[in-house]
């Protein structure tokens, strides 16, 4: 079955002197787009993060935090050259306003940047954070799941609506395009009858302009388009793109009929079927 691109999960885990937590947030978009934070100091773990997440989601916008806690005290360390830079700037600062507080130590180290943590092993935390960001998925596609189902059933309950309308417009077209035929075929005679016209040139005339308000092919295009979109929200693969384009062709079919259209009641259908593939479209937009 389908996934919805919206979610949410949490996971945590807690070993090697790390407590890790991880949320996890999903949300439509049109390709994959990875949004990580909470690993700013951990390059080579944020690079692993990424290829997990890869691995997980093929389509939409993942947010995800890192909430990183040692269970021991983190050392830090004074960065001289920032901290001489804010000395600079704050002595500078005095001497214009004319201060003569000192700048001590104790102020310099409360400005952002001035005390940094020393380097952790990532080696240590790694398993950690892995366990917990593995959980955190587990919880954010089992959310992924119960959407995609429910979205999977009102797909089908769309798709299978346009089929029963489709089915009633394919079923009038015959005698409404004969019809159109015969009246079309009245007009023209009634309009040359004193004039002398070859009657099967004229008759080639009506059949060609009769056939232009056939719409024969585009209800079986519309079949097929149906019964495709239906075997991909049951493949079990990620459809989304697939069911994007195969609600665009049933638009356009659906638009081609509406301008061949010659009769209230083909066009009341067709108006019907459109809003519904509309709201298929709409739907769509949220499948991976």
């Amino acid at each position: 079955m389908i996934l919805s691109m919206t979610g949410y999960g949490e996971g945590s885990a807690q070993d090697n002197g790390w407590e890790v937590a991880v949320k996890i947030k999903t949300l439509n978009h049109k390709y994959l787009d990875i949004y990580l934070k909470g690993l700013e100091e951990f390059e080579l773990l944020e690079l692993n993060a990424r290829e997990i997440l890869k691995d997980s989601f093929s389509r939409g916008r993942v947010e995800i935090s890192f909430e990183l806690k040692p269970e021991a005290e983190i050392a830090f360390a004074l960065d001289s050259d920032i901290a001489a830079k804010y000395y600079h700037a704050l002595k500078a600062l005095a001497k214009k306003l004319k201060l003569e507080h000192p700048i001590t130590l104790d102020h310099l180290a409360r400005l952002p940047g001035a005390l940094k943590p020393l380097p952790t092993e990532s080696g240590e935390l790694e398993p950690v954070l892995e366990k917990a960001l593995r959980a955190a998925i587990k919880a954010t596609m089992e959310m992924r799941k119960r959407e995609g189902n429910a979205l999977a059933d009102e797909l089908v309950g769309l798709i299978r609506t346009v089929a029963k309308e489709s089915k009633e417009v394919e079923s009038h077209a015959p005698e409404l395009k004969e019809a159109y035929r015969v009246k079309l075929y009245e007009r023209i005679s009634e309009l040359l009858e004193n004039n002398k016209t070859d009657p099967g040139r004229l008759e080639q005339e009506v059949v060609l302009w009769a056939e232009r308000t056939d719409i024969t092919e585009e209800t079986a295009r519309l079949k097929i388009h149906l019964s495709a979109f239906e075997e991909a929200i049951r493949s079990g693969e990620p459809a989304g793109r697939t069911l994007d384009f195969l609600a665009q062709e049933m638009h356009r079919e659906v638009n081609t009929m509406a301008a061949k259209a010659r009769d209230a009641l083909i066009s009341q259908r067709i108006i019907e079927m459109k809003s519904h593939i509309d709201q298929l479209r709409e739907q769509v937009r949220n499948v991976e």
